[in-house]
C-alpha cells in the first residue's frame, strides 16, 4: 500500500524521539543525540537506516536499541544504497560518493555505449526555445514526442543531480523547462548531458574532514534576464563544506 511506509514511521518516529533524538528540521529524515558521552547522527529512507557516531560503542549502542525494538539486519559498513556508491578513506578522513554504475546503466539504456564524452554538460551559451502552443503540432512530431523517453530520461537525470553530479544541475534545470513541449533540440542537449556523465561517471563528491578546515562557502550568480521574451533570470548557488558540495 502506498500508505504502509507513513504507518511504519509513525511508531518508529515515536520510538526515536523517546531515545532523546531530535528531528532535524531542515531535513525530516535525520536524526541527532547529543549526551555527554557522545553523539549519534543517523538517516532513515523508510526502513533503511545509515547511522554514523562519536565512537564505535556509541553506535553498538544505538543498533543495540533498535534490536531491541525491532528485528533489524545489520550490513555495515555502508557501501551502497538509492543508487549511490559509498567509499571511506579512515587515513584522510575522507567520504566520497559516486554513481558510476547508475550512470554506466543509463549510457547503456540509451544505446550510447560507443558515444564520444561531452567535455561540458551543456553547449555555452545554448538557447533553447519554447514552442508556440497556440500552433498545432504536425503528426510527425507528435508521434515522435509519443516514443522519445523525455520525461524519465530528466527524470533519472535531476536523481543524479541531486544525488552526486551538482556540475549538471544548471543544464537540468533549464531542461526541466520543456518537459511539455521539447523536440528534437531539447532532447539532443539532454543527450549531451549523458555523454559528458559518460565521461565522469568516475568522478563523485568527496567530503574531508581533516586536510581542509571544515569552512562553510557559498556561491551564487545570476544571468540577469537571459530569457528575453519571458522575462526571466536564471540564478543559481551552491555551497560546500571543505571540499564537497553540500546544496
Amino acid at each position: 500500500m502506498k500508505q504502509a511506509s507513513h504507518v511504519w514511521n509513525k511508531p518508529f518516529n515515536s520510538a526515536i524521539l523517546r531515545w532523546n533524538f531530535v528531528q532535524l528540521s531542515c531535513e525530516w529524515c535525520v536524526y541527532i543525540c547529543c549526551s555527554p558521552t557522545g553523539t549519534i547522527i543517523f538517516s532513515v529512507h523508510i526502513d533503511d537506516i545509515f547511522s554514523t557516531a562519536s565512537s564505535a560503542a556509541k553506535n553498538d549502542h544505538f543498533a543495540a536499541l533498535l534490536k531491541f525494538r525491532w528485528e533489524i539486519s545489520e550490513l555495515r559498513p555502508a557501501k551502497f544504497t538509492l543508487r549511490i556508491a559509498f567509499s571511506c578513506n579512515h587515513s584522510t578522513c575522507t567520504i566520497s560518493l559516486s554513481q558510476t554504475m547508475f550512470i554506466n546503466k543509463i549510457v547503456n539504456q540509451f544505446n550510447l555505449s560507443d558515444a564520444h564524452p561531452c567535455d561540458t554538460p551543456m553547449v555555452a551559451g545554448l538557447i533553447l526555445h519554447h514552442s508556440d502552443k497556440t500552433i498545432p503540432l504536425p503528426p510527425e512530431i507528435l508521434d515522435w514526442q509519443t516514443r522519445t523517453p523525455y520525461h524519465a530520461l530528466v527524470s533519472v537525470l535531476n536523481y543524479i543531480t541531486v544525488g552526486t553530479c551538482p556540475d549538471i544541475a544548471f543544464a537540468m534545470g533549464h531542461l526541466s523547462f520543456f518537459l511539455d513541449c521539447y523536440t528534437l533540440e531539447h532532447w539532443s542537449a539532454t543527450i549531451c548531458i549523458v555523454c559528458y556523465l559518460k565521461g565522469t561517471q568516475t568522478m563523485g563528491l568527496t567530503l574531508s574532514g581533516c586536510t581542509n578546515p571544515l569552512h562553510l562557502i557559498g556561491c551564487s550568480n545570476s544571468d540577469y534576464n537571459n530569457f528575453p521574451k519571458m522575462s526571466h533570470s536564471i540564478s543559481g548557488y551552491c555551497f560546500n563544506i571543505s571540499s564537497g558540495a553540500i546544496s
